[in-house]
């Protein structure tokens, strides 16, 4: 049985430490904050490999460098994510001592077709991250904490375990709450063979999401 834990920002992150063993765990786009302000998050990363997913914007990748993340921890593998052909490899600008590796084209049917910025995209790079997770890893199993869809804010609730560098905390993204989820119910709907495990402090739900057969929402 192929365990995989994927970690986004949101808030219930602070479930990390919940997870079980895994074979690796997907990280989605940049944790400098929470690597140097929760050490025991800190502790978590130093024992696990790592596939890093994460955008192409230049400097961005400057945060994981000022705390020498690609030689303290065990990143293996980056995910852009945007689907092959869409940007260069190596245009990042990032100095990232990792190639770029891109979604192929079999993640087309999961996609936004016609967006503002893509032909074809998800709804934000947690949700590529998840869609890596499915399509990509040959799992059995997929773990996550982190991802809260934003309904956080309805709550007063911060976007993040530690205060956003870019003053995001209470910023809801472009995507919706109810695109972001209607990506991920496609993403579990079309791979049944795959067990998916949710613990998030998100409250509210598309319609079907909670009768889906292989999707365990835990509630926290």
């Amino acid at each position: 049985m192929k365990n995989i834990n994927l970690l986004c920002r949101g808030p219930s992150l602070k479930y990390f430490n919940e997870l079980p063993d895994s074979e690796f765990v997907i990280l989605a786009n940049d944790f400098d904050g929470e690597i140097s302000q929760i050490k025991e998050f800190s502790d978590y990363l130093e024992k696990q490999t790592i596939h890093l997913v994460f955008n192409m914007v230049l400097g961005g990748a400057n945060a994981y460098h000022s705390i020498d993340f690609f030689n303290r921890f065990n990143v293996v593998k980056l995910i852009r994510p945007y689907l092959e052909g869409i940007r260069e490899p190596g245009s990042s600008g990032q100095n990232i001592p990792l190639e770029d590796n891109f979604l192929g084209r079999h993640h087309i049917d999961f996609m936004q077709k016609g967006g503002s910025k893509y032909p074809y995209d998800y709804a934000g790079t947690g949700i590529s991250a998840f869609a890596y997770a499915m399509l990509d890893c040959s799992t059995n199993v997929v773990n996550i904490v982190g991802l809260d869809f934003y309904d956080n804010l309805e709550y007063g609730i911060p976007n993040y375990l530690v205060n956003c560098r870019e003053g995001r905390d209470y910023v809801r993204d472009f995507w919706t709450r109810e695109q972001m989820q209607e990506h991920f119910c496609r993403l579990v709907r079309g791979n049944p063979e795959v067990q998916v495990n949710l613990t998030t402090i998100c409250k509210n739900f598309i319609d079907g999401v909670e009768d889906i057969e292989n999707l365990n929402i835990n509630k926290v």
